[in-house]
């Protein structure tokens, strides 16, 4: 009988016997790890392209092989991260620089602090990835390059497992976590818990509610403080993404089975209008809209940052191809798309920055005809995007142009958010959101019986030319260039029914969002303009 009784309690001591610490060679590869940060190991765009001028660098792309397929650096070769850990042969010596690549960074970061931990001592992360890259207009190949296999280093056999079981198991979506779905969770899951990695002086500027500080540092020294429930559910996050990703890869390797990254770090929090606690208070700078309307206007290029299909054609087969982005409903770009174009729907685009590349990147915008583009090329405008341009006629012109579209999806990997005006976001995600159906769009046949029906006010804002060639019966002629600085000659009443056009729709487009976003409760564009008024059969006026 004592016999069973002590075979019993040795079977509860044996159930409850806590997870054994991670092996004593993973603490102390994480913690030579640490020793060396800072720096992050990150690397610019700009001087990457220095450093393949002057010196010999292994460029290592971690993507998956339709991304790489699709366009990367000269001389990288592709290892997707999930099969980095067992093709290591590819790989030189420990000591080599290695650059590691992928879309946006998030991946690549990851990459490297997996390369760092098995004794990659010089592995640094392209910064922005290839969004960085193709921002500054570097040059792209779609030719593969593949490396002579060599021998691999010999590793410790629990680092490298703890490593290999790490990447070859990686989350669908990589672990990350964007702003918008971490905030509903904190809601649904109150036991879900918080890492602030920033600096010390950066967490006084403000934290996410609940947040513990565990600078990163001196991360793998403080782990006391880090949760004792390994399968707890856990959330890490810096000021982008980047030191994030280093402390989810040690965290994990230490055995941490829910350890995610936020996307975009505290950047993407605040501009997608989450709170912090403890930020001091600023005072807000009060936004002249008109201003800001007038000095773009002002800015804008004798093409009003539209570009037409041959010339789009061009872009996209030079080494300068421009980055891609439909604006269309997921239906629509499910149907067919452009190759490489990646898909925001419109009202979605403004809490979406993350998955762009730089602000000053070679951007091509389109929709289906025109007129959701150039809403979106505008918004862009005005929150930095200053290459960003509008495809007229959108994909119906490029099909119609016997150019192909593809059924093959491209996705979009989250990255930096960027430095934008909060008062001016505040007035454009306002306005892109709330969107409606249709667009805002008459057509030329429902605005003929309106015209006859109501008091509507008809603005056309092409080009003294295109206005003495004819346009519609009682229309006022304020072209676009000089549009804001000619508010006063439209109604004084908000509300008053107005409809701009021009010749196909795109400057039109512009001149009714400016209109609504000061204001003006009642405007549209006429779809098609001008030309489709004419298809209609109905009349133009020259005098």
């Amino acid at each position: 009988m004592r016999k069973i009784a002590l075979l019993a309690l040795v079977l509860l001591l044996t159930s409850v016997t806590p997870v054994l610490a991670q092996a004593d060679s993973v603490v102390a590869a994480l913690e030579a790890y640490n020793e060396v940060i800072p720096p992050y190991g990150l690397i610019s765009a700009e001087d990457l392209g220095t450093a393949l001028i002057e010196r010999d660098v292994i460029l290592l792309d971690v993507r998956e092989i339709a991304e790489y397929e699709g366009g990367h650096i000269a001389g990288a070769f592709n290892l997707p991260i999930r099969t980095l850990s067992q093709n290591l042969e590819l790989l030189p010596d420990l000591d080599a620089e290695i650059i590691v690549i992928c879309q946006g960074g998030a991946r690549a970061m990851l990459a490297t602090a997996a390369l760092h931990t098995l004794g990659y001592s010089n592995a640094v992360n392209l910064q922005g990835g290839m969004g960085a890259w193709i921002g500054e207009d570097f040059p792209v190949t779609t030719d593969p390059f593949v490396p002579e296999a060599a021998a691999a280093p010999e590793f410790d056999a629990d680092v490298f497992a703890a490593v290999d079981d790490y990447l070859t198991t990686l989350p669908e979506g990589f672990g990350l976590v964007r702003s918008d779905a971490l905030n509903v969770e904190l809601v649904e899951n109150p036991d879900l818990i918080l890492i602030d990695v920033r600096s010390p002086e950066e967490w006084e500027t403000g934290f996410i509610a609940g947040a513990e500080f565990i600078w990163i540092n001196e991360f793998m020294a403080s782990r006391d403080q880090w949760p004792e429930d390994k399968d707890a559910t856990i959330v890490v996050y810096c000021g982008s993404s980047y030191r994030a990703g280093i402390a989810t890869v040690m965290m994990r390797l230490m055995g941490y089975s829910n350890v995610r990254n936020l996307v975009g770090g505290i950047k993407a929090w605040v501009a997608s209008e989450l709170p912090l606690e403890g930020a001091p208070e600023v005072a807000e700078a009060e936004l002249d809209l008109e201003a800001a309307l007038g000095a773009y206007v002002d800015g804008l290029p004798g093409n009003f940052n539209a570009i037409r299909v041959n010339e789009l054609e061009e872009e996209v087969a030079s080494d300068a191809s421009p980055f891609l982005l439909d604006v269309r409903t997921v239906d629509e770009y499910t149907e067919g798309h452009i190759e490489g174009a990646i898909n925001i729907p419109l009202n979605e685009l403004t809490q979406n920055l993350d998955l762009l590349p730089a602000q000053d990147t070679n951007i091509v915008v389109y929709c289906g005809s025109g007129h959701r583009s150039a809403l979106a090329m505008l918004a862009m405008n005005l929150l930095g995007y200053e290459d960003t341009r509008s495809l007229l006629g959108g994909n119906r012109a490029w099909i119609n142009s016997e150019l192909p579209n593809t059924e093959v999806p491209t996705t979009a990997e989250p990255g930096d958010m960027p430095e934008v005006d909060a008062a001016l976001f505040e007035v454009v995600d306002e306005y892109m959101t709330a969107i409606p159906q249709g667009y805002f769009v008459v057509r030329a046949d429902d605005l003929n019986v309106e015209l006859v029906e109501s008091d509507v006010f008809i603005v056309d804002v092409r080009t003294d030319g295109e206005w003495e060639a004819g346009h519609i019966d009682g229309a006022v002629h304020i072209p676009l260039s000089e549009f804001v600085n000619s508010l006063g000659e439209l109604p004084e009443d908000l509300s008053a029914e107005i409809v701009v056009y021009d010749n196909p729709t795109h400057r039109s487009t512009m001149a009714m969002m400016m209109l609504q976003m000061l204001g003006y409760e009642n405007v549209r564009t006429l779809g098609g303009g001008s030309g489709a008024w004419e298809g209609a059969g109905l009349p133009l006026v020259t005098e």
